[in-house]
């Protein structure tokens, strides 16, 4: 697994804003996970500049308010190639 962004925020929605390291992110659809492994979602959309862009991950159930509040900062990895 590699290392591709940061997590900015956890939308009321549940979702999860990623912002990329740099160009190498994973496409919509693809699973992220965090530092343990542990599966957090999908990618849902990849929108904003082409050099870093930001990654939305719907996670596979919503997020209690401590679990949003631990992901802020957290490092999200994706099986990479």
């Amino acid at each position: 697994m590699r290392e591709f962004g940061v997590v900015l925020a956890v939308a009321a929605s549940g979702n999860v804003t990623v912002r990329a390291a740099g160009r190498s992110f994973p496409s919509e659809g693809h699973m992220v996970f965090d530092r343990t492994g542990r599966n957090l979602g999908r990618v849902a959309r990849v929108f904003g500049p082409v050099a870093q862009p930001y990654v939305s991950v719907r996670p596979l159930r919503p997020p209690t308010l401590n679990e949003a509040a631990a992901w802020i900062g957290a490092t999200v990895l994706d099986e990479g190639e």
